[in-house]
C-alpha cells in the first residue's frame, strides 16, 4: 500500500483502485478521544494545562452550572493539596448521621471546592443562576455571563483577565492572530487557567450558550482543545482557532463572549 498526502486529501493506492479520503483534520470540531484527536494531544505544543486540570475535572452537576464547574476545576487545581485546610468543606455531601461514625475530631470530607461551597463567597447564587431574577442588569437570565464568571474568580481572591472578543474584527487577521496569540501565551504560563465562554450553535453543537476550560494548542492544525464540563452528552474536542473566535465572538445579554484568564495572584 502506497500512501500519498496533499493538503486535506489522502490519495490511496490499494489492489490497484484509487480512493480518496477527506481527512477528519479539516473538520472545525474533532472528538479528542478519535485517532486524529489523540494524534493532536501527542503532537501539541502547549498541553501542561491538560495534565494539570485533568485530575480535577468534574462534570457540571446541571444544565446551568457549567461556568461554575469550570471554576472548581481550576480552583481546585490551584490550591488542593496535602496542606492546605483553608479550602472550605462541603458539609452536604455527608449528613450528620454519617459523620458521626467516624472518630471523634475527623472529617471524612476532604479540603477541595465543590460547585455548591465555590459560590460561598460570591453574591451571585445557585437560585439565580438557575433563573431567580438578579438584582444586577441580567435580570432573569439563567447561568451567569463572562463579567459575572469573572467576578466569581475574584471572590475567590484569584487575579483575572478578561477578554471580550469582537464580533466586527474577524474579518481582521492580525485581530485574530493576536487573540489566538494572547491564549496560546495564557496555555504556556505555569499554573494560569483559561475559561472559554462561547455559542454552541456556532460549533453546530447542541444546546446555548456555554462556559468550558481550554486546555491545549496544536499547531499543525491551528486548534484548541476544549475540556468540556457537559460530558454527559458534549465529549472533550479540539476545535479550530477561528471558528472558536467566532464561537466567542457572539452576543449575550449586551456583551459579546470571550474568555477569561485565572490565576494565583503573584
Amino acid at each position: 500500500m502506497q500512501i500519498k498526502r496533499r493538503v486535506s486529501l489522502a490519495t490511496i493506492y490499494l489492489g490497484g483502485v484509487l480512493i480518496c479520503l477527506w481527512q477528519t483534520a479539516t473538520a472545525q470540531v474533532i472528538d479528542w478521544s478519535s485517532q486524529e484527536g489523540k494524534s493532536r494531544l501527542i503532537l501539541a505544543e502547549s498541553k501542561q494545562d491538560f495534565f494539570q486540570l485533568a485530575p480535577h475535572f468534574e462534570g457540571q452537576e446541571n444544565k446551568v452550572f457549567c461556568g461554575v464547574a469550570s471554576m472548581t476545576i481550576i480552583a481546585n487545581a490551584l490550591r488542593v493539596d496535602a496542606d492546605n485546610t483553608k479550602i472550605p468543606q462541603d458539609s452536604r455531601l455527608i449528613s450528620k448521621e454519617e459523620s458521626a461514625y467516624f472518630p471523634k475530631g475527623v472529617s471524612p470530607l476532604f479540603h477541595r471546592y465543590s460547585q455548591a461551597s465555590i459560590l460561598a463567597s460570591s453574591t451571585l447564587t445557585k437560585s439565580q443562576l438557575l433563573g431567580k431574577p438578579k438584582t444586577t442588569q441580567f435580570t432573569g437570565q439563567l447561568g451567569m455571563q463572562l463579567e459575572e464568571l469573572e467576578a466569581l474568580a475574584q471572590s475567590l481572591n484569584f487575579k483575572t483577565s478578561k477578554t471580550h472578543v469582537d464580533t466586527k474584527q474577524l474579518a481582521n487577521t492580525e485581530y485574530l492572530s493576536g487573540v489566538k496569540q494572547h491564549l496560546i501565551s495564557a496555555l504556556q504560563q505555569q499554573r494560569a487557567y483559561i475559561i472559554a465562554n462561547y455559542a454552541r450553535a456556532s460549533l453546530k453543537q447542541k444546546g446555548a450558550g456555554h462556559f468550558s476550560p481550554i486546555v491545549a494548542y496544536h499547531h499543525d492544525s491551528d486548534s484548541f482543545l476544549i475540556m468540556d464540563v457537559s460530558n454527559t452528552y458534549q465529549n472533550w474536542v479540539w476545535v479550530n482557532s477561528q471558528a472558536l473566535l467566532k464561537a466567542m465572538a457572539t452576543m449575550d445579554v449586551n456583551k459579546n463572549r470571550g474568555f477569561v484568564i485565572v490565576e494565583e495572584p503573584s
